[in-house]
């Protein structure tokens, strides 16, 4: 019997268990694979990260590991092999259904897999996957790119100099033929076009496959997204389960300072997630990066602030800055609110 249950040693699933593992909690982390990280030992598949800004929280910062405004992926790797030493991992342990393990909660950091769309003829064009990054495999031949994506454009610019012609679409592809050595790929609109090579690079899907009512879910888009939602996620368990109120800050109840509080912080709330005001007398307090999911106060989120009163929806304001924001708060602090 286990407290709680981590499956998945990626990004995601390591930042749970530092947070678990820092509060005392009784935990494990499953991974299939016999290291952490398994995802970024593959992709990208030309090692170049898309962005450097990929810490997880309470860690050595990534920066140690990669000057690079576009670090290499195994800077990546080594990154995630230090931060998972300290973690109570089980590696080479697949599951393949949650009930193996008695656990009072479940949490899934199972990653992506990458994603084929249905397009009829697709099976048999080569994917992100598997397709060869030598780009003299690619000497003088027709390269059709489906996807849009960063997978898409980072196949593109690695076979740009040999490749006879790259083009890269996205769905306006209807159909794929295969015609001996050359594919003929029918298009919406502009008839059809021959092909020596068709590279299906559209991204990525979150793995669903263990997905159960009872279990919680934590993914993102990016290394940011994920350790921003871990973090919500573990403030959420330890208030529901543990009694440990949610970290929260007090402000001036004044329009002045309301404005300069939002206005400021507008810009760093990660999507998926708000900063919540809610009024106490003489002040307020604020309780930030809470799931939108929170209908109380005044609820802000990178593009807009609502104010609700017993859930329902009183005002909204779209203009995040301050004197917006002061006009806002000096019309809506005359309105009763539900602390």
């Amino acid at each position: 019997m286990v407290e709680y249950l981590v499956v998945g040693a990626g990004p995601a699933g390591l930042q749970m268990g530092r947070f678990l593992h820092d509060a005392g909690r009784d935990y494990v982390i499953v991974e299939a694979a016999p290291e952490p990280a398994s995802f970024f030992r593959t992709f990208p598949r030309h090692r170049v990260l898309a962005t450097d800004d990929n810490s997880l929280f309470d860690g050595v910062p990534f920066a140690r590991y990669s000057k690079r405004s576009f670090p290499d992926a195994d800077d990546l790797v080594r990154y995630l092999e230090d931060f998972a030493r300290p973690l109570n991992i089980r590696y080479n342990t697949r599951v393949t259904h949650t009930d193996q393990y008695q656990a009072r909660h479940v949490i899934l950091a199972t990653g992506k897999k990458p994603y084929v769309p249905g397009i009829p003829g697709v099976e048999h064009a080569e994917t992100y996957a598997s397709a060869s990054t030598d780009p003299t495999e690619y000497s003088g031949k027709r390269v059709l790119i489906i996807g849009r994506g960063h997978s898409a454009f980072e196949t593109a610019d690695n076979i740009a100099t040999t490749a006879r012609i790259t083009h890269t679409v996205g769905r306006s592809v209807q159909r794929i033929v295969k015609c001996g050595n050359e594919f003929v790929a029918t298009f919406d609109g502009t008839g059809e076009l021959r092909y020596d090579k068709v590279v299906v690079c559209t991204g990525f899907r979150r793995d669903t496959s263990l997905d159960v009512p009872h279990a919680h879910v934590l993914a993102g888009d990016s290394i940011k997204a994920i350790r921003h939602a871990a973090r919500a996620l573990h403030r959420t368990l330890e208030a529901e389960h543990h009694g440990v109120p949610w970290p929260h800050r007090k402000v001036r109840n004044r329009p002045d300072s309301l404005a300069a509080t939002v206005a400021s912080r507008a810009g760093q709330i990660p999507d998926g997630l708000a900063d919540v005001v809610v009024l106490q007398g003489g002040h307020a307090l604020l309780y930030d990066e809470m799931p939108t999911t929170e209908r109380n106060g005044f609820v802000v989120t990178s593009t807009q602030i609502c104010h609700y009163r017993k859930n329902e929806l009183i005002a909204v304001e779209r203009r995040l800055h301050r004197k917006p924001l002061e006009r806002f708060f000096s019309q809506q602090l005359a309105v009763p609110c539900i602390s």
